[in-house]
């Protein structure tokens, strides 16, 4: 309960991120128009419409699952704040998802799965992190790519054991992927890693439509796939 409110939490700040990122872009445009710089002002209302009209034009039309479409808002604002090109797939195609598939589970899944994404490529000269998802066939599939740093081979087999973490700092870490496995197991899920030093990592999740039991064969692993 507690690891389920903190995500929560975790997914509020992203949304007053996408708030505070839009705030600040109306700040600059009365800037340029008290500035007088009328000609820069209508040039920057239509570089943000183009953005957001392709963005949503990709969520809406092509994420129907409106807990899904929430916590990519949420993802999109954040990301613009830490100057992260955050981009949905256009070959994306997901339907409204299963009553079982609650937002808590998909807070806690594709929220971890993306702010790792963002850490990941912090530190690139041009950082971008990939959203896929579809559902066709007998699985719900989640994917998320980045172009970062990547995971060292001897630690792919650990990065889901809970308290592991390769980042320093004092604060305790290692908790967030631990929390997407268990997650995913409850759903009868699985969650394959890709990762190639210094050149990225997928994190891909495989949910079935319909839940059979917690306990079938198959069910209740992780594939680490070093490449």
């Amino acid at each position: 309960m507690v690891n389920t409110l903190s995500e929560v939490k975790r997914y509020s700040e992203d949304l007053r991120a996408q708030t505070h990122e839009f705030t600040n872009k109306l700040y600059v445009l009365s800037g340029l128009i008290q500035l007088g710089e009328y000609s820069q002002a209508v040039q920057m209302i239509q570089e943000e419409t183009a953005v957001l009209q392709n963005q949503n034009k990709i969520i809406f039309d092509h994420i129907k699952d409106t807990k899904v479409q929430a916590i990519l808002l949420g993802k999109i604002g954040k990301a613009s704040e830490k100057k992260i090109r955050f981009e949905i797939d256009p070959n994306s195609d997901l339907q409204t998802l299963p009553d079982t598939i609650k937002l808590s589970h998909l807070i806690v899944i594709l929220g971890n799965l993306m702010d790792n994404a963002f850490e990941a490529v912090a530190e690139t000269p041009d950082p971008r992190v990939t959203f896929f998802a579809t559902d066709l066939g007998d699985d719900i599939i989640f994917e998320i790519i980045d172009n970062g740093r990547g995971i060292p081979e001897n630690d792919i087999m650990h990065v889901l054991e809970r308290g592991f973490t390769t980042k320093g700092g004092k604060e305790p870490r290692g908790f967030g992927l631990n929390n997407v496995e268990k997650a995913v197991k409850d759903l009868g899920g699985i969650m394959e890693v890709q990762s190639t030093p210094n050149k990225g990592s997928v994190f891909t999740v495989y949910l079935p439509k319909k839940q059979e039991g917690a306990d079938q064969v198959g069910h209740h692993k992780s594939c680490y796939c070093g490449r």
